[in-house]
C-alpha cells in the first residue's frame, strides 16, 4: 500500500513539473510588423500579414499545431535559410527558438535568393507560413463590423497598386491610377447599391484556393470612418474555387456602376 501511494505521489510530481515547465515557442519574422508569426507549444499564436486576406490572426495553438510548424522549421535550426549571394536590397528575416523567455537559437532566413537555384528548405518556410494562415483562418470568427460609410476597391499587381476606387456614402468619390486621379459625386443611394452588392462578404473572412500565380489581385475594404479599415476581403485572379466567381461578378457589377460616374467626373491630375 505504501509503495502504491509513493508511486502515485511521484507521478503527480512529474505531471506538476510538466505543467510548470517553460513552454517552447517559435518566432518567424520576414518583415517586422508586416509579415511575421509566432506560435507557443500549447499557447498563443499570432500571424501578421499586412498584404494578406486578413492582416492579423490570433488564436490558441495546441501541442500538435506547434509540432507541425516546428517539424517544418527544425531542419533550418543549424544554418537557417542560407544564400551564397544575398540581395543588397532586402534585409534577411530570422527564426527564433525559445524555451520560456530564454532565446535558445536564432538563424537568418534569406527568402529572396537568385544565386542558389532551388533551395528545398525554402519550401519548408513557405509551407509553415501557409499552415499558420490556414490555422488562423479556420479559427477566426469575423466580428460584426460598424456600419460602413466608405468602400474602397483596390487593384494590385506584384505588390503595386494599379488602380483604386474610393466610394463614400454621399460626397466625393475618387478613382486613381498611375496616370490620373478623377473625382466624382457619389449619392447615398449609389453607395447603398454598391454596399448591397457586396453585403454577402461583410463580416466574413473569405479565402479561396489560388491555383494560378502571378496574376492581379486586390481588396474590397469597408470603413466606418476615413482612414479606418474595419474589414478587407482579398480577391485574386488566380482563384478558381469556392465563391471566387461570385466575388468577381460582384466586383464587375460595382465597376459597371462606377465607370460612367468616373467618365463624368473631374480629372485632378494626369
Amino acid at each position: 500500500m505504501r509503495s502504491h501511494i509513493l508511486a502515485l505521489s511521484f507521478l503527480g510530481a512529474c505531471a506538476s513539473a510538466n505543467v510548470n515547465a517553460p513552454r517552447e515557442s517559435l518566432s518567424v519574422v520576414y518583415v517586422p510588423d508586416r509579415m511575421e508569426y509566432s506560435i507557443t507549444d500549447g499557447g498563443p499564436a499570432r500571424v501578421v500579414s499586412s498584404s494578406g486576406a486578413h492582416p492579423l490572426y490570433e488564436f490558441e495553438a495546441s501541442h500538435d499545431d506547434y509540432r507541425r510548424i516546428a517539424d517544418l522549421l527544425d531542419p533550418l535550426k543549424e544554418n537557417g535559410l542560407a544564400c551564397s549571394q544575398p540581395s543588397e536590397h532586402s534585409a534577411p528575416g530570422y527564426i527564433i527558438w525559445r524555451r520560456g523567455s530564454e532565446e535558445m537559437r536564432r538563424v537568418e532566413m534569406h527568402t529572396s535568393c537568385y544565386s542558389d537555384g532551388t533551395r528545398p528548405l525554402a519550401r519548408n518556410t513557405s509551407e509553415a507560413f501557409e499552415l499558420m494562415e490556414e490555422m488562423g483562418h479556420a479559427r477566426y470568427v469575423a466580428p460584426a463590423i460598424p456600419t460602413p460609410t466608405i468602400i474602397t476597391l483596390e487593384n494590385r499587381y506584384w505588390g503595386r497598386v494599379t488602380s483604386s476606387w474610393t466610394i463614400p456614402r454621399g460626397g466625393e468619390g475618387r478613382y486613381t491610377d498611375p496616370r490620373r486621379t478623377v473625382t466624382f459625386d457619389v449619392s447615398e443611394e449609389t453607395f447603398d447599391r454598391i454596399r448591397e452588392n457586396f453585403r454577402p462578404y461583410e463580416a466574413r473572412d473569405f479565402h479561396c484556393n489560388r491555383v494560378i500565380t502571378d496574376g492581379p489581385y486586390g481588396f474590397v475594404v469597408w470603413s466606418s470612418v476615413e482612414g479606418q479599415e474595419d474589414q478587407r476581403t482579398l480577391w485574386d485572379a488566380g482563384c478558381v474555387t469556392g465563391d471566387a466567381s461570385d466575388l468577381f461578378a460582384r466586383i464587375d457589377a460595382a465597376v459597371e456602376i462606377l465607370v460612367p460616374m468616373r467618365e463624368a467626373g473631374t480629372v485632378q491630375a494626369e
